[in-house]
């Protein structure tokens, strides 16, 4: 069986006939396609190698066009970018192949090594704004303004090509050929065959194999503040010889000593301080100390506002907990008198009464009444346990008692269901007293009830038999 073969752009399964299941494209331009990247790949690095940085990044441009998954050569045209200053184009092609390819890529380290320094990256990412701020002043003609910004850009990144070449076209527009010299052979030094740098050196005079000997020049010229100091001055001292006529093949001239502008300068570091510190105490410490001042009183001025404001929160704060307090006096004396008043039993005062009314439908009257009157110490103004104690009272014959709980009942509870049978009540147990003959049914208090077994309005409408009982017929209490 023959071998599988895939597409190396896709990785589809190629067909017979040459083609690729997936893209559709013929295996033999891809691979074609492979081959010539990798050709200009190494041309590439083979001018890498001997620091022609313009035609690598040519020849590495052209071979990422061919296949843009050549993993190598995007590396080093970062490399590339990298040499000649372009930190952000490198940081963007090694970003690039990071997302690629994810694997053992060189361009993780290269990365990590670029941000190990944020400083230096942030100053390395203003490089083009300040490079493109001085393109502009220098096309508008400010080119003192180019220059300030050139020097900035040069110190934050000593290999910035564009820059250099920039430098050298404005030195060569002042006529200060050798400045513009000091700058391309830094290109020169850099990329050994910019085109730009070869064709300033031409415009100046400077033939192509003075250019090839600039390539070796010292490294230590890479400082470039060099570029932007002026020669210092010198002083001319006679030597008492006549000057020798136009002719003469041998003119002696005198001889130059360097102006020795350092010795003074102990004497004039003491008098600037002094000078200074004379003006912050005669200039800045008054006026400081009068800011101190004015702000010191607005600060006094603005506590004082904020402390008056919150005396005034704290003193309706206070009446407001007083008369919070009051209402809650008040609550609580109400809720004193409802619970002295109140007509609900406890659960255990429901047993006992339920015990009691039973005592009292068996016809123990007097237990039901000492139940009753228990009670009665705790539930003085409960309606059906002073009912229920009337009834007792009545039944053993103590009329004034029955009258006396009728009446608290139909005093104190005007809104009880035993309100009509209590009043009634109450008026035949004091005629009872006084010797008058009940002439009232069996069960008197039953409103329109006639005989034994009339409802009393309290039951399921049945009687109770002896018509006197007012309970449920479960013997359950309220």
């Amino acid at each position: 069986m023959a071998d599988v073969l895939y597409c190396k752009r896709c990785g589809g399964q190629i067909l017979v006939t040459g083609y690729c299941s997936q893209c559709g494209l013929k295996s033999e331009y891809v691979n074609k396609a492979i081959n010539t990247s990798k050709f200009y790949y190494n041309i590439g690095l083979d001018k890498a190698k001997v620091r022609d940085m313009t035609g690598a990044a040519a020849a590495l441009t052209v071979s990422l066009k061919y296949d843009k998954m050549n993993i190598d050569a995007r590396n080093l045209l970062g490399l590339v970018y990298y040499e000649t200053g372009k930190v952000v184009e490198a940081l963007n092609e090694w970003v690039i192949s990071v997302n690629l390819f994810d694997g053992r890529n060189v361009a993780k380290r290269y990365i990590k090594e670029v941000k190990a320094n944020p400083h230096k990256l942030e100053a390395t990412n203003n490089v083009a704004r300040k490079y493109n701020q001085a393109l502009n002043y220098a096309r508008q003609g400010s080119k003192d303004l180019a220059f300030i910004q050139l020097r900035k850009v040069l110190s934050d990144n000593g290999k910035f090509v564009d820059g250099y070449l920039l430098f050298a076209l404005l030195n060569i527009d002042a006529g200060r050929y050798d400045k513009a010299k000091k700058a391309l052979k830094r290109v020169i030094k850099i990329d050994r065959t910019n085109p730009l740098a070869v064709r300033y050196f031409n415009e100046m005079g400077v033939p192509d194999s003075d250019v090839m000997d600039y390539r070796d020049f010292p490294e230590d010229d890479y400082d470039a503040d060099i570029l932007f100091t002026t020669d210092e001055p010198h002083a001319y001292v006679e030597t008492g010889k006549p000057l020798a006529k136009a002719d003469d093949s041998v003119v002696p001239v005198g001889h130059y000593k360097d102006i020795n502008f350092y010795k003074y300068s102990m004497a004039y570091v003491i008098a600037g301080i002094v000078l200074g510190v004379a003006v912050m105490f005669f200039l800045v410490m008054p006026q400081r100390q009068k800011s101190n001042d004015n702000t010191s009183k607005e600060l006094k001025i603005t506590f004082s506002e904020q402390i008056a404001d919150k005396n005034v929160k704290i003193s309706s704060l206070e009446n407001e907990v007083k008369s919070i307090q009051s209402e809650l006096d008040q609550a609580n004396a109400t809720i004193d008198d409802y619970k002295a008043n109140s007509k609900i039993l406890s659960n255990e005062d429901k047993v006992s009464m339920q015990l009691a009314v039973k005592k009292y439908i068996d016809g123990d009257y007097e237990g039901a009444l000492t139940s009753f009157e228990k009670l009665m110490e705790t539930n003085e103004n409960y309606d059906e346990l002073l009912f229920y104690a009337g009834l007792c009272y009545e039944k053993l014959g103590q009329y004034e008692n029955a009258v006396t709980a009728f009446t608290n009942l139909t005093t104190n509870c005007p809104d009880s269901i035993y309100y009509t049978v209590a009043s009634t009540k109450a008026k035949t147990n004091n005629a009872a007293g006084d010797g008058v003959t009940d002439t009232t049914t069996e069960n008197p208090y039953s409103e329109g009830g006639t005989g034994d077994g009339t409802d009393t309005g309290i039951g399921d409408g049945t009687g109770a038999g002896d018509g006197d009982s007012v309970i449920p017929d479960d013997g359950s209490v309220g």
